[in-house]
């Protein structure tokens, strides 16, 4: 799959109105849209072939034949697997929370499964495997998923931090070098703090991975790799639920790929923090 309706759906954000009337129309009828020309889909959408040629291209496609291709492969795929998304109401049963909540989560890991590309995955962590340390940025809830990250790389010997406080972000990033790397989080990709300091990495030479939603956005712009994750929220889930499972998964692998690029080196520390952590439990015996 190639995640085909969740770019189409995140780039109402950003594209010009004729595009936009465009991906309006792919969402509501993307299985029609697949036996379309440029011309049908052009004047069922009331816009013009051009925009449609334009809307493709800046999805990554060549072009309106690549787009419809990749649309039916996911077609294909979604009938299978796309879940349930009914939003929850007032009143509602916790058997309706309970179902409506875990599917969304389930239902954004695989789409963020879609939308990351394996160049950039295999590139971010081989950036990690050879840090002399690992800045993680995030603000907020995202602070969360850097905190995480702290926690699992540390127990493979990396150098790593995930200060909660910007200021101390920001002389964390001046002190970096060539030899460095920092790991972003932001769902948005626009916010302001983790702008800042991955500015200030890149202007130390450090090299700097993305962890941000599909969109043509200021962070994935200035990345060295970039990392992108699907959500499903709403307006009760303005606590970045479904974003924070899919970043959490991201992290998850970034820190499987370079635990076993080292496996031998990397199971002999997990080992060794294991066994100073349940020393701690037993009383320090």
């Amino acid at each position: 799959m190639d995640g085909v309706l969740y770019k189409v759906r995140e780039s109402l954000d950003y594209v010009k109105p004729a595009e936009k009337s465009v991906a309006q129309y792919i969402l509501k009828h993307p299985e029609a849209v697949v036996s379309m020309s440029v011309k049908k889909l052009a004047a069922e959408s009331y816009s013009s072939a051009a925009a449609v040629m334009r809307f493709c291209q800046s999805l990554g496609y060549k072009g309106f034949r690549e787009f419809k291709l990749k649309l039916s492969g996911d077609l294909s795929v979604i009938n299978l697997h796309d879940l349930d998304k009914e939003t929850l109401a007032p009143g509602d049963s916790i058997e309706d929370i309970m179902s409506v909540i875990t599917n969304n989560n389930i239902q954004s890991l695989f789409d963020t499964l879609q939308l990351l590309y394996k160049d950039q995955l295999e590139l971010a962590y081989h950036y990690l495997v050879k840090a002399r340390k690992i800045d993680f940025y995030g603000v907020g809830s995202s602070y969360l998923i850097a905190y995480d990250a702290v926690q699992k790389f540390s127990r493979i010997n990396k150098i790593c931090t995930a200060y909660s406080d910007f200021h101390m972000q920001k002389v964390s990033a001046v002190n970096l070098c060539d030899q460095d790397v920092v790991v972003a989080v932001s769902y948005s990709g626009e916010t302001p703090q983790i702008i800042d300091c991955a500015k200030i990495a890149k202007s130390q030479g450090a090299k700097v991975i993305a962890i941000t939603k599909y969109a043509d956005s200021t962070l994935s712009k200035m990345a060295d790799a970039v990392l992108f994750v699907a959500a499903q929220e709403d307006e009760f889930r303005s606590a970045a639920m479904s974003s924070r499972i899919a970043q959490l998964n991201v992290i998850d692998m970034l820190y499987t790929a370079c635990a076993y690029e080292d496996y031998e080196s990397a199971l002999t520390h997990l080992n060794r923090t294991h066994q100073v952590i349940q020393q701690s439990k037993k009383g320090g015996k």
